[in-house]
């Protein structure tokens, strides 16, 4: 008795789920480099040790499966299809990572010099790179291509504009934030760190943090107000262009956070920093008197020192610089998983 069998599927039963698995493999066109590769790249890119959200977007990317203006054409004739960073050509993967003039200043800025960035392909760049560089090196050219569209994005709905040096240098801060959260959830048991603890229920915390940007020529100020459930008041990330040290930006970061608990009106406030010398160090500095004055309209204020894992969030604000302010509903790139990440429950 003969009997017939459907070799594409495990069972040998015809489905129309194998069929129309069949029918798609038929109609893609096989990439330029081949199959023999592909499988190796998704698991480079699976095991990178960067968000979950960035291995999924480079996915989509290399797909063409994600809303660039092209894309949105086909479905919407009425939308453009240009670039919005450069307006001068249609707007692609490969155009919106490697083409594009402001693309090609990131790049430039970079320590990733790129012989040529003539690719045909989207995913033949991404393979070569995961073949050259390291897997660090690797993770963190993601995170850039990932700050190049959210900054894309930043700049239609809101109107902000990251520049090309403020990509890179956010790129590689959220990377570090990251992988410095993951290293420590692995070691917890065995090296536990001081937390963000959260303040009394009528009571708000301030956590302030200052550093040096752009080899000391400028300062970063992070600021960020979180109320008793660990939630986001408010934030400010500022980039001072102005020399100076690391104790002065701490400085200017504690006045600008007294400045912002006045904004809201708080009358019981907590101002909490990683610098435990900053009062004694820099006590006949004006920027401190004037901290310690604007403190007096408060009914109660205080001052606390938490490790830099607590100050996580004020850290990842302050080295990004991104001169910009907003509350829960606009939270920055990767503060949403520190503030989940520091909370001593």
């Amino acid at each position: 008795m003969d009997l017939l069998v459907w070799h594409y599927s495990c069972n040998g039963l015809f489905s129309v789920r194998s069929a129309y698995h069949l029918a798609l493999a038929r109609a893609r066109p096989a990439s330029s480099s081949g199959i023999r590769w592909s499988h190796q790249l998704w698991s480079k890119i699976w095991q990178a040790h960067m968000p979950n959200k960035a291995k999924v977007f480079i996915w989509r990317a290399i797909r063409n499966i994600f809303p660039t203006a092209s894309n949105l054409h086909k479905r919407m004739p009425h939308e453009v299809f240009y670039c919005p960073m450069c307006k001068e050509a249609m707007e692609t993967p490969l155009h919106t990572f490697l083409r594009c003039s402001f693309a090609r200043q990131v790049w430039a800025l970079s320590n990733f010099q790129w012989s040529s960035i003539n690719s045909a392909d989207l995913e033949d760049w991404v393979h070569a790179l995961s073949c050259k560089l390291s897997p660090s090196d690797f993770s963190l050219v993601v995170m850039t291509c990932w700050t190049i569209w959210w900054t894309r994005n930043l700049k239609l709905a809101h109107k902000h504009f990251l520049y090309p040096l403020q990509v890179i240098d956010f790129a590689a801060t959220y990377l570090t934030a990251f992988q410095s959260q993951k290293l420590r959830n692995e070691k917890i048991v065995m090296q536990p760190q001081p937390l963000w603890v959260c303040p009394p229920t009528d009571c708000i915390k301030i956590n302030f943090d200052g550093g040096l940007l752009d080899g000391g020529r400028a300062l970063g100020i992070g600021i960020i107000a979180r109320n008793a459930e660990g939630s986001c008041v408010a934030w400010q990330s500022f980039c001072w262009n102005r020399g100076g040290s690391t104790e002065m930006a701490e400085a200017l970061a504690a006045r600008e956070a007294i400045r912002l608990a006045l904004r809201f009106r708080c009358p019981r406030v907590i101002l909490e920093g990683d610098n435990k010398v900053l009062i004694n160090k820099l006590a006949s500095n004006p920027i401190v008197v004037d901290v310690l004055h604007l403190s007096s309209f408060f009914i109660s204020v205080s001052f606390s020192f938490v490790g830099r894992l607590g100050n996580s969030a004020a850290d990842l604000l302050a080295g990004t610089a991104l001169n910009q302010e907003g509350d829960a509903s606009l939270l920055p790139p990767g503060l949403e998983y520190v503030l989940h990440e520091d909370i001593a429950y």
